[in-house]
């Protein structure tokens, strides 16, 4: 009998130890295996464009598609367990039930009344007195050139000078509230703890960017103006980004004619525990989470 229960548990035991191996297994694929994510998307006048994410050797996959419409199709082990087919079909069948519904609910004789109505409003209408006369057309005169050009120039001069005025006003006031809180801001800079905080936030920030952003993408955009003083502009601040991302996209100004045209492709991947490991490192400081707590209420 003894013999009969120590069997008994050691196979429960054993059961256990199974269970517990598999829950380990599963939490480390979900920790450590990336999640693997690629798209691509253009834009020639109507937008298209897809997104595919991926787990674990394609186990569970979801695919976005946008071409006028967007589709959605969930995958799991290969098989498909959200189809838009049957979505589209249980949409028609519900549509088919409201309008029977709404037949239901109006009967026949309110539906001639308002036949009836409609059929005297337009009698009505058709009168010759109620007919509104015909609207003289007023010949109007052509401006100069010059004076479109000189109130085009006039207008973006007083735009120009309102945004600087506006500009000022916001960096007075600006100055007027450091002034004010000169005292805290100081007190808070100057203090140590702070300024680890600050440089483990902006280290792990980094760390958090590099890790979810794109690892491979190609890009090009085509933009144009009809005015080519607009597309400079355009193109100069643009500028000042392009340096960081001129091997991955490519700039196609067009200076005499209004066009937009972009497509471009990516893919990247992201790990769960990485992200949690960051999260972490940042939560064993004692400071930040006093001031999560302050940034919280």
């Amino acid at each position: 009998m003894l013999h009969i229960i120590l069997l008994i548990l050691k196979i429960l035991g054993l059961l256990l130890l199974v269970i517990l191996g598999l829950l380990l297994v599963v939490l480390l694929a979900v920790l450590f295996v990336p999640v693997r994510y690629r798209g691509s998307g253009s834009y020639y006048g109507e937008g298209k464009g897809s997104v595919g994410i991926s787990w674990l050797l394609h186990i569970l996959s979801i695919r976005l598609r946008y071409d006028k419409s967007l589709t959605v199709t969930v995958r799991l082990f290969g098989f498909r367990i959200l189809k838009q087919k049957k979505l589209d079909r249980e949409l028609e069948e519900a549509e088919d039930i409201m309008v029977h519904a709404m037949e239901r609910i109006e009967p026949e004789p309110v539906k001639d009344a308002k036949e009836m109505k409609e059929e005297v409003r337009e009698e009505i209408k058709e009168r010759p007195e109620n007919i509104p006369p015909a609207k003289k057309v007023v010949k109007t005169k052509k401006t100069p050139f010059y004076k479109t050009w000189w109130e085009n120039v006039k207008r973006r001069i007083l735009r120009f000078f309102a945004k600087l005025k506006f500009f000022f006003h916001r960096v007075y006031d600006t100055l007027k509230t450091v002034k004010e809180k000169k005292d805290e801001i100081f007190s808070w800079i100057n203090n140590e703890n702070n300024q680890k905080t600050v440089k483990l936030l902006l280290r792990q920030g980094k760390k958090l960017i590099r890790h979810v952003l794109p690892l491979r993408g190609k890009g090009s955009i085509t933009f144009g103006f009809d005015d080519p003083y607009l597309t400079g502009q355009v193109l100069m601040y643009a500028s000042v980004v392009y340096p960081f991302c001129h091997k991955h996209l490519d700039l196609y100004p067009v200076f005499d004619n209004a066009v937009f045209q972009a497509e471009g492709t990516f893919r990247g991947r992201i790990r769960l525990g990485t992200v949690l490991i960051i999260g972490l490192r940042m939560l064993m400081d004692k400071n930040f989470r006093i001031l999560l707590r302050k940034w919280l209420r």
